[in-house]
C-alpha cells in the first residue's frame, strides 16, 4: 500500500511540475534591460517588415566616388540587416532612461540627447499625420581622440503607414587615415 501512495505522489509532482512548465514556457520572456519611455523602435519596425514582405526595394549605394544599384527582394532576416541601423537606435534600455529629454510640436515627437549625457544616439524625430508615423529620422554622432563618425538616417511611410523609402547618410573619419562617406537610398515597391 505505502510503494502505491508514494508512486502516486510522484505522479502527482510530475504532473504539477510538468504543468508549471507548460505554463512559464508560454509566457514571455521579457527583457529587464528593455524600458518603455520612449518611441518603441524596434517594436515598430519589426511590425513594418513583417507587412513588407514580399516587396521590391531598388538601393542606390554610394562608398566615397563608387556607386552601385541594386535591386532585390528581402525576407524578415534581410530586413533585419538591412534597416540594422534604425533597430541599434532603439533607446529604449534602462541605462538610457533618464538621459533623453522628449518634447512634442507640431505632429512630432523628439527625443533628444540631454546635455553631459553619453550616447551616440543624438535625436531621434518621429513625425506623424493624423495619428500615423510619416517619417523617423535619427542623428547619431561617435567622437573621441582617434575617431569621428556621424550617420544620419530616415524611414518614410506612406499614407497607411506602410515603410516607402529608407536612407542613410554618414562619414567616417579615422586620425591618421583618410575620411570615407556612405550614402544609401532605397525605394520599396510594392
Amino acid at each position: 500500500m505505502k510503494s502505491s501512495l508514494k508512486g502516486f505522489l510522484w505522479l502527482m509532482v510530475l504532473a504539477y511540475l510538468g504543468v508549471a512548465c507548460t505554463e512559464e514556457e508560454s509566457v514571455p520572456f521579457s527583457n529587464p534591460t528593455q524600458i518603455d519611455a520612449y518611441f518603441p523602435m524596434a517594436d515598430f519596425l519589426e511590425k513594418k517588415i513583417a507587412q513588407s514582405a514580399g516587396a521590391d526595394v531598388s538601393k542606390t549605394i554610394r562608398f566615397n566616388d563608387e556607386e552601385e544599384k541594386v535591386k532585390f527582394i528581402p525576407d524578415r532576416e534581410a530586413w533585419r540587416k538591412e534597416l540594422d541601423f534604425f533597430f541599434q537606435s532603439d533607446i529604449n534600455k534602462a541605462a538610457l532612461a533618464s538621459s533623453y529629454e522628449t518634447r512634442e510640436e507640431d505632429n512630432m515627437l523628439i527625443h533628444a540627447l540631454k546635455p553631459g549625457e553619453k550616447n551616440n544616439i543624438r535625436e531621434i524625430k518621429v513625425s506623424k499625420k493624423e495619428g500615423k508615423v510619416r517619417e523617423i529620422g535619427i542623428v547619431a554622432i561617435k567622437n573621441n581622440l582617434f575617431y569621428h563618425s556621424e550617420v544620419y538616417g530616415e524611414l518614410t511611410f506612406d499614407e497607411n503607414e506602410q515603410l516607402s523609402t529608407y536612407s542613410l547618410e554618414g562619414n567616417q573619419k579615422v586620425w591618421f587615415l583618410t575620411g570615407t562617406s556612405l550614402e544609401v537610398q532605397a525605394e520599396i515597391e510594392e
